[in-house]
């Protein structure tokens, strides 16, 4: 019988060993396919390993090689490991890029740059103003986008609305789990833009603690940590 692909989320998921081996795995799919999916894949992998310098190395790659093509999702994963790395103002740097980027998320409304600047303003103040990160966000609530998910989370951070479960219903089980868990991060993250510090760390603990049954499931995983905030709370965690 052939030998089946193994996936390499399973191996990047296991022990070092196995972990390398997954991670080969993902760059020779990149190596053969250079497509947007694939990129994105690999650098997901690097950031799960930690490995946050190649990580940021690969995403600049990736926008420079086309910076007409890439998303917020390239400037905001990029950000991402340069925070990781203790440069907080690198990752805002490129968070701001993100700004101007042709392709965003939430069907084109791009919310998901101010609110990363707004994560920026609570935790790292002196990065980025915390009124300015305000007013980008005000400004996206006057797009009628910002119905699509995560819209709703720029409403709340705004005290535009008291509460984000009416918003968190998905398609399915799993996608409303994956919104309930996003709210749990901006509600955090609103605790310590208050003042209330303490906690904060215990909280992007229990999100981010991947011994929890939920996590065992694969879809689970890989849907939140293709969000950037998944790496930042783990790195708050640390």
């Amino acid at each position: 019988m052939p030998k089946q692909d193994i996936n390499p989320w399973t191996l990047l998921r296991a022990g070092t060993v196995e972990q390398e081996a997954g991670l080969r795995t993902v760059q020779q799919a990149y190596a053969g396919q250079p497509h947007p999916s694939h990129a994105m894949e690999l650098g997901v992998a690097l950031l799960w390993l930690r490995k946050y310098a190649s990580a940021w190395e690969h995403f600049r790659a990736t926008i420079d090689a086309d910076p007409a093509r890439s998303g917020d999702n390239d400037y905001g994963m990029a950000g991402v490991a340069k925070w990781c790395l203790g440069e907080p103002d690198e990752a805002v740097a490129h968070w701001r890029a993100g700004l101007a980027a042709n392709y965003a998320r939430a069907s084109g409304l791009g919310v998901i740059m101010p609110l990363l600047l707004f994560f920026a303003s609570v935790v790292k103040p002196e990065t980025f103003d915390e009124g300015s990160a305000r007013k980008l966000l005000l400004e996206k609530t006057k797009d009628l986008r910002i119905r699509n998910w995560p819209g709703p989370v720029a409403r709340f951070v705004l005290a535009e609305i008291d509460e984000l479960q009416n918003y968190c219903r998905g398609v399915d089980e799993e996608e409303t789990r994956d919104r309930q868990w996003l709210t749990e991060f901006y509600k955090s993250l609103i605790r310590r833009s208050h003042g209330t510090i303490s906690g904060f760390k215990d909280s992007m603990h229990k999100l981010t603690d991947t011994s929890q049954p939920e996590w065992q499931d694969e879809a689970v995983l890989l849907s939140r940590i293709w969000n950037e905030e998944y790496f930042l709370a783990r790195h708050a965690a640390d």
